[in-house]
């Protein structure tokens, strides 16, 4: 199939399903990596389409989730209150795991314990603040490093996550509906997936934002979060399934 015929498949695709990933487009097409990512930067060149976290949309959509470091002034003030909120949870943690995200990121600076145990990330910026700010002993997970989500991926760190135990794992979102927890990248999968089997506690710190929107990739069931914890008041198409006791507000 030559670019033209791919390009314009794309684009009917996208316009019933207004968003693709990356791996929905090499499915659709049959092209590699390589190709689609191609032709990705053709059809934003273009502006036919918007490139976003993980993949591409039509225009204007998912406008909040573009880059990590751009990502990092949204909500301010909101995120060091769920980080807050949340951080007395978790100094009592022996082995916690920090996951990349903007919101878990201004945790560290709360964790500050009298009995501190080992934090292990994934994310540059998480490692950077606990070395800053917290007083547990910080570790980082060993692999390949993105560096638009300033994060280490790969089979590696999957791999290394699988000889840990954690006490408690910490994870932001994509977006979150009654039928589960929305991530944008196909990179994600592995390592959401290993978190919630190596881990006893799951908690799940996301804002308004990201409440009743779907992303590329459904992951994780409401029933496999162990606590949620947000900034406003979740509809009642939330709350039915999520029982009080699994619920703090910042």
């Amino acid at each position: 199939m030559n670019q033209k015929a791919r390009l314009t498949l794309i684009l009917s695709k996208l316009a019933t399903a207004h968003t693709l990933s990356l791996h929905d487009i090499m499915t659709l097409t049959g092209a590699s990596r390589d190709t689609a990512r191609r032709d990705i930067v053709k059809l934003a060149a273009n502006n036919l389409v918007e490139r976003t976290y993980g993949g591409i949309s039509q225009p204007n959509t998912f406008s909040k989730l573009d880059q990590y470091l751009d990502r990092n002034t949204d909500l301010v003030q909101t995120k060091r209150a769920l980080a807050k909120t949340i951080s007395p949870h978790l100094l009592a943690a022996p082995l916690l795991f920090l996951d990349i995200s903007t919101t878990v990121a201004c945790m560290p600076q709360y964790l500050n314990s009298d009995d501190p145990g080992t934090l292990v990330t994934n994310s540059l910026d998480i490692a950077d603040q606990a070395l800053r700010h917290s007083n547990f002993t910080t570790r980082i997970l060993g692999g390949t490093l993105n560096p638009e989500q300033r994060a280490v991926q790969g089979a590696d760190a999957i791999a290394e996550l699988h000889k840990y135990r954690f006490t408690t794992a910490v994870l932001s979102c994509a977006g979150i509906t009654p039928e589960g927890i929305y991530y944008a990248y196909d990179s994600d999968i592995a390592l959401k997936e290993t978190l919630r089997a190596q881990s006893e506690q799951l908690i799940l710190v996301f804002d308004h934002t990201k409440v009743n929107v779907k992303h590329n990739f459904k992951l994780l069931g409401l029933d496999e979060i162990d606590l949620f914890v947000t900034d406003q008041p979740l509809p009642d198409n939330l709350t039915t399934l999520i029982a009080p006791s699994q619920l703090i507000y910042a």
